[in-house]
């Protein structure tokens, strides 16, 4: 098993050791899922000792979340090691891993680049020991990435879907943001390069300006945490 990992890290000093600022294109994105991300794992991990735990994070990438299961013994897999971090090389959708291996499976991110992510589930589902937890998260607006294996984009009813239909109950499936924060994304893949000053400028504002609205009609990313029975 690899090591245990150690503290966690703010919203703020992830977004420094990025390398997001107020000039980043990808700012608002991040502040969004985040936070979004460190309440769901802290809901799957409340109330249980850590040092019992397997996690196993699957499309790990450079592994960012690591520091969130400290304590925990956390494995995570990736397609290959090009501009990743992972303990095992495997395709997510076929994992050379036995059934109920895992207390807490954790999926950021992924789901919208496979080509069947019912299949996924179904391999989320058989890794999660009785009463496991699965986090989870995808896109419901994102402009095209990693093209072209970028297939799919997911509304909260849709990510409860499948969840139930693989047999994992539903906790929490939440917007990481709302409208005006989505549409402040999508203003800023509009603008040009010397337009860098608004940019700042609608980063700055925009997280002041969506905490006086309610509407989470649009979001930028969907995060489910489930449990398997």
């Amino acid at each position: 098993m690899p090591a245990r990992r150690t503290a966690g890290a703010p919203l703020m000093a992830r977004l420094r050791r990025r390398r997001l600022s107020l000039w980043s294109r990808d700012y608002l994105s991040q502040r969004a899922l985040w936070p979004a991300i460190e309440q769901a794992v802290a809901c799957a991990l409340a109330g249980r000792q850590r040092a019992d735990l397997v996690v196993i994070d699957l499309g790990c990438g450079a592994q960012p979340y690591a520091d969130l299961f400290a304590g925990t013994r956390l494995i995570g897999v990736d397609r290959s090691g090009d501009d990743a971090t992972p303990d095992l090389i495997a395709d997510v959708l076929q994992l050379p891993l036995a059934s109920a291996c895992a207390d807490l499976v954790f999926c950021s991110q992924v789901i919208e680049h496979v080509t069947d992510p019912p299949r996924l589930l179904a391999e989320c589902a058989r890794l999660l020991k009785p009463g496991g937890t699965l986090v989870l998260s995808g896109p419901f607006y994102w402009p095209l990435h990693e093209q072209p294996h970028d297939y799919f984009r997911f509304t909260p009813h849709g990510m409860a879907h499948l969840l139930r239909s693989h047999g994992l109950q539903a906790v929490t499936v939440r917007p990481d943001s709302g409208t005006l924060t989505q549409v402040a994304v999508s203003a800023i893949h509009l603008l040009p390069r010397w337009a860098r000053p608004l940019q700042w400028l609608i980063n700055a504002l925009t997280p002041l300006l969506q905490r006086l609205s309610a509407d989470r009609l649009c979001a930028l990313n969907i995060v489910a945490v489930a449990t398997s029975p």
